[in-house]
């Protein structure tokens, strides 16, 4: 594995083509962000244990663990406040504040990884924002007020970037299942918490909402995010953040097929470009 460095590259594109269903399933449960973000982790959860028991390494690196818990309590903040943020504002411009996480991963490897960002890494993040943009509009983007919604999307993306830089220095210490496993329940009992402060309802759902929840746990969270922590041990973060971009071209494509949602000629120029900074970034 070390030696095929394409073989990460793909789990990372599958990891993105996993977690680019999480907005949709997200719209159709249609409970609240709290919620969702729970039984996201708690079914990932459940998924992700009888997996890691099997292939279950030894674990010698008490630092390891410590970085695994502290990755999971920001992952449980970042889709606990961007779940809330589409809820509270339009998904579209939460979806593209929360976008904003590649410029804070590199300010992070600049000021605290000592790891300085290329100008084509700079380059094509600017570009892939700017085809978001393109997809979202650019006049919905100009107009928006930064409500309460817009705020926890931006804050969001501050902790996704965290989640990102902080998972690299994780995964020397563990492996793939350890450090998913591990990360996932903390992020399971910090979001059971919020929901028990919040007095937010856990149950009393459809049998549809229950298999929705149920497929966002074992889909974006259990598949999407093992492949991406993989990759992870083996791409610099600040590629691998820009690369998450796509994300934004891959629902769009799903709203299409699920949610019989057209795509217009702007949306699809701004996938296009979307692509194109990805591929600058990961050109080297």
């Amino acid at each position: 594995m070390k030696d095929h460095r394409w073989v990460h590259y793909l789990l990372l594109v599958f990891g993105i083509f996993c977690i680019s269903w999480s907005a949709i399933l997200v719209k159709l449960a249609d409970i609240s962000g709290f919620g969702s973000a729970f039984y996201r982790m708690f079914f990932g959860t459940i998924g992700i244990i009888p997996i890691w028991l099997y292939f279950k390494k030894p674990i010698h690196s008490l630092k390891g663990v410590k970085i695994a818990i502290l990755c999971g309590a920001i992952f449980a903040c970042d889709i606990a406040l961007w779940n809330t943020s589409i809820m509270l504002s339009k998904a579209t411009i939460s979806t593209l504040l929360a976008n904003l996480a590649p410029v804070w991963v590199g300010l992070g490897a600049l000021f605290f990884l000592k790891e300085k960002p290329t100008k084509m890494f700079w380059m094509g993040t600017a570009i892939s924002i700017f085809g978001v943009i393109i997809i979202i509009g650019l006049n919905e983007v100009l107009e928006a007020n930064l409500n309460a919604g817009n705020l926890l999307a931006i804050v969001a993306s501050m902790f996704y970037g965290s989640y990102l830089l902080i998972t690299r220095k994780g995964r020397v210490n563990l492996d793939t299942f350890s450090f998913t496993a591990i990360s996932m329940m903390a992020s399971t009992v910090i979001l059971g918490l919020i929901c028990m402060f919040t007095a937010t309802p856990l149950t009393g759902y459809s049998n549809t909402t229950w298999l929705l929840l149920v497929a966002l746990g074992l889909v974006p969270q259990l598949l999407g995010w093992l492949a991406i922590n993989q990759a992870l041990g083996h791409i610099s973060p600040t590629v691998a953040s820009v690369s998450l971009l796509s994300q934004t071209v891959f629902t769009a494509i799903f709203s299409v097929l699920i949610l019989n949602e057209v795509l217009t000629l702007h949306e699809i120029g701004g996938a296009v470009v979307v692509l194109a900074g990805i591929y600058l970034v990961n050109r080297k």
